[in-house]
């Protein structure tokens, strides 16, 4: 006689001939391209929510979502003028080439 019970690893190959299955492992391949790019980690989650029908049936809908990992931009510095703006210049520091122009300036 057939047995018609499936285990959780049948339920995930047989689910809509496959399409779950498939599905899981596109997103896997995506996750860890990801994280080889980046360095960073990742995450995979399936969710299966279930619910009875009014026949009594159970209706089941798999979500599978990956959190991929993002690559930092880094640290840029600035430093913020007197009006909110923000200049890579330290604008309490004199320009090296304004410091040469007062030298020769003086020199003349």
């Amino acid at each position: 006689m057939a047995r018609h019970e499936l285990n959780f690893l049948e339920f995930i190959q047989g689910f809509r001939r496959g399409e779950l299955l498939e599905t899981g492992d596109q997103k896997l391949t995506e996750l860890v391209e990801a994280i080889r790019e980046t360095g960073n980690g990742g995450s995979l989650s399936l969710k299966v929510s279930i619910k009875v029908n009014k026949s009594g049936q159970l209706e089941i809908v798999p979500d599978i979502t990956i959190k991929k990992p993002t690559r930092s931009m880094g640290t840029g510095i600035y430093f913020a003028t007197d009006d909110g703006r923000l200049t890579r210049r330290d604008p309490n520091q004199m320009d090296f080439e304004d410091e040469l122009e007062r030298r020769r300036s003086t020199e003349v």
